[in-house]
């Protein structure tokens, strides 16, 4: 049941995607990479819960590596800031502060990323309006 709940994080950055169309539209990526960066690890990991059915497998593997990917750098913080135990099982709360770490270093990233892309459309739009 959690793996269905947590697969349900995978319509935030949809939902950010849709409401910036519509009331943001120089800010479309920005937003919904935000929003990806919140969720990547948590919902990665759900998807690797769907690793273990024969039809879902592929979902798996892309969940596994989101998850490797994303969730390193939360763990490592988390062992840095005493929250974790290194070279140990993490397990219960610890498994919380991963992820919130994960979402506090990924959103920016991924917020910035999102920025570049609307500069570079907003560019090309400015570009197209200029050269007519």
């Amino acid at each position: 049941m959690w793996i269905l709940a947590l697969n349900v994080l995978w319509s935030l950055p949809i939902a950010a995607f849709a409401w910036a169309r519509r009331h943001s539209t120089q800010r479309v990526w920005r937003y919904t990479g935000a929003a990806f960066g919140l969720v990547v690890e948590p919902a990665g990991m759900a998807l690797y819960g769907l690793y273990f059915s024969p039809l879902t497998a592929p979902l798996g593997i892309v969940g596994l590596l989101l998850t490797q990917f994303h969730g390193e750098v939360g763990y490592r913080l988390a062992i840095s800031l005493g929250l974790v135990e290194p070279a140990t099982v993490v397990r219960g709360v610890q498994h919380v502060y991963i992820t919130v770490l994960s979402s506090v270093v990924w959103a920016p990233v991924y917020g910035v990323l999102g920025l570049a892309l609307d500069l570079i459309r907003l560019r090309r739009r400015a570009g197209g309006l200029t050269s007519r």
